[in-house]
């Protein structure tokens, strides 16, 4: 009898040990992941994962005077940033409601072009001929000079128009080309359009 009791014993202590082992382990299993991931509602873990499902707001009915948040980045290193923004291919990693111009916010393209593409160093100027140009029904003359075919037109006006004679219209017909109209002295005046081009 005695012996079939301390048989009993033992056996609830090693039951005992185990539970309390067993307890121990998931304590420290899931006080990591609970220490790890913090969710929805939770507070932001520095240093650590944290998973959101819904959007994350800062701010405030008055705001604060200067920056809402400021992120710094001291290490040595030269890859360092104090920011990365992550996101799917075809997304926009980035989305403002100001206009504004930031200073120090550098591109390296522009539309898919890198500055070396945006405006040619190879400028030049041309002329139409010195003449008439076509007179119109109206009595006045009209005239246009183009850049050379592929290039860019940069700007253009009438040149040599006599001090007696208007200058009626003066515009770019398209990308390349700019035409003149005027309302010349009598017998007519001898002018010329001048364009600036760039070379594409």
């Amino acid at each position: 009898m005695f012996e079939h009791l301390v048989a009993r014993v033992m056996w609830v202590g090693r039951a005992t040990i185990f539970l309390v082992g067993l307890s121990v382990i998931l304590a420290v299993l899931f006080g990591v992941a609970s220490a790890a991931f913090a969710g929805n509602g939770d507070a932001w873990r520095l240093g650590q994962i944290n998973v959101a499902t819904n959007i994350t707001k800062l701010g405030g009915e008055a705001g604060v005077n200067g920056p809402m948040l400021r992120l710094i980045n001291n290490d040595a290193g030269t890859d360092d940033t104090a920011l990365e923004l992550q996101v799917q291919p075809g997304e926009a990693p980035l989305k403002v409601n100001s206009t504004t111009r930031v200073p120090g916010f550098n591109a390296d393209q522009l539309d898919g072009k890198d500055s070396t593409q945006l405006l040619s160093s190879n400028i030049y100027k041309t002329e139409a001929p010195t003449d008439t140009g076509t007179k119109l029904g109206d009595g006045t003359e009209v005239k246009a000079m183009s850049c050379d075919s592929g290039d860019r037109l940069l700007s253009g006006g009438p040149a040599s128009v006599a001090s007696g004679s208007k200058v009626l219209d003066s515009f770019p017909t398209d990308g390349r080309t700019w035409q003149v109209r005027i309302s010349p002295v009598s017998g007519g005046d001898n002018f010329t359009v001048v364009i600036l081009c760039v070379n594409q």
